[in-house]
């Protein structure tokens, strides 16, 4: 058999089916009704923050018990109840979704390569809350707060602080934005801006909406994986809906946080004109794989959701356990060229330290030779194909 027979005879890895997150929660949720569940209200309501509630899901580690305090005050836990329940207790400390939820002591470790604000949003500031790294965009940063505190998170110096962001310093952001036509394309984060009240949603919006530079609004948001019930608000896909097309970027780094809750939340938002992208984080023995991302992209494009970017793990203070090799990131876009449709594969990206902007990597396909002259490419499967780049 050729290469090429054999490459194409290789099955597609795939999420066949997806459960609801009510079906697989914890003993201790038994008594919540299907309808408590679904209310991304009770969901945020019920954030667990300590570790006496999360050893009611699952059996700490003695690390574990002793990280959650020790960290309390640097970037305290918190996770949904529907993002908990995705834990898999069999797997233990190695699962990927409680290795993305629950704090390690290596938290606090301390290198002196990683930052407390590698994206320089502060060196960048426009004002308060107002970062402008590129430009023709900007970033409005609008709340300290998430569904989630997800513990590779590259704002962890800022998400989980007690005060919050207020109506005034929002409205500062956006007179900025305002008084500067060259800024084409806001981005709305945080922390999660669905975490604001659907008021300040609207006002946002609205303001943005009347300014005849701004082309693009994106929204920044890992809800629709950690609390996707959110997205089944009416009165919040309603101002989605009078203020399209809104960029929803969301944030699936592992096929375990592929729920029918979420498919849910993507077929909402599509409704109300959103256009979805993905933005992974690769993350050690989280999704370091080929073979653990491919379902993923699959499933995500399958919703409606095209993987946009795959993001080396910024050089965040508190991270280092959780980066990998930029070689990692190339051999699984390697491996993705030929096996997934170019709709559903990302590009991979450093953004660079201190706000010095993304940079696209790709694996060399070049094999010999150079361009304007004779090549020879390997192509997707491992043969050398001659190409001739001679121009006249």
């Amino acid at each position: 058999m050729s290469a090429e027979s054999e490459a194409l005879q290789r099955a597609p890895l795939v999420i066949e089916t997806v459960e609801s997150s009510y079906c697989r929660r914890p003993p201790c949720y038994r008594d919540v009704t299907e309808s408590q569940w679904q209310s991304y209200r009770w969901q945020f309501a019920h954030r667990i923050a300590d570790a006496a509630s999360l050893a009611q899901v699952i059996d700490l580690s003695a690390d574990e018990r002793e990280a959650i305090d020790a960290i309390s005050s640097v970037f305290p836990m918190a996770i949904s109840p529907h993002y908990a329940a995705l834990m898999r207790p069999e797997l233990g400390v190695t699962c990927p979704v409680r290795r993305q939820a629950v704090p390690l002591l290596a938290e606090l470790d301390h290198h002196d390569s990683l930052m407390d604000d590698p994206l320089g949003e502060r060196r960048h500031a426009v004002c308060a809350n107002l970062t402008q790294r590129y430009p023709d965009r900007a970033l409005i940063y609008a709340t300290h707060e998430c569904a989630m505190r997800c513990r590779h998170c590259t704002r962890r110096s800022r998400v989980g602080l007690m005060e919050s962001v207020s109506n005034e310093a929002i409205q500062r952001a956006i007179d900025a934005i305002k008084d500067n036509k060259n800024i084409r394309d806001v981005l709305i984060s945080g922390g999660d801006p669905l975490s604001l009240p659907n008021d300040v949603l609207r006002h946002i919006f609205a303001e943005l909406r009347q300014c005849p530079h701004v082309d693009v609004i994106r929204l920044c948001t890992r809800m629709v994986c950690t609390l996707p019930q959110r997205c089944s608000d009416p009165d919040l896909l309603g101002i989605l809906g009078a203020y399209a097309p809104i960029y929803v970027n969301t944030q699936f780094n592992h096929p375990f946080e592929a729920t029918s809750e979420a498919a849910n939340a993507m077929a909402n938002l599509r409704a109300a004109g959103c256009i979805l992208g993905n933005q992974s984080v690769l993350l050690r023995g989280i999704n370091d794989r080929a073979d653990i991302l491919e379902p993923l992209y699959r499933w995500l494009l399958r919703c409606g959701c095209r993987p946009y970017y795959l993001f080396l793990c910024d050089v965040a203070q508190g991270t280092a356990h959780f980066r990998t090799p930029i070689q990692t990131g190339l051999d699984i876009m390697k491996a993705f060229r030929g096996r997934l449709s170019g709709l559903a594969i990302p590009h991979f990206v450093v953004d660079l330290p201190d706000g010095m902007g993304k940079v696209d990597l790709c694996p060399d396909s070049i094999s010999s030779g150079k361009t304007g002259a004779a090549l020879t490419f390997r192509n997707w499967f491992g043969v050398d194909v001659k190409y001739d780049d001679c121009i006249g």
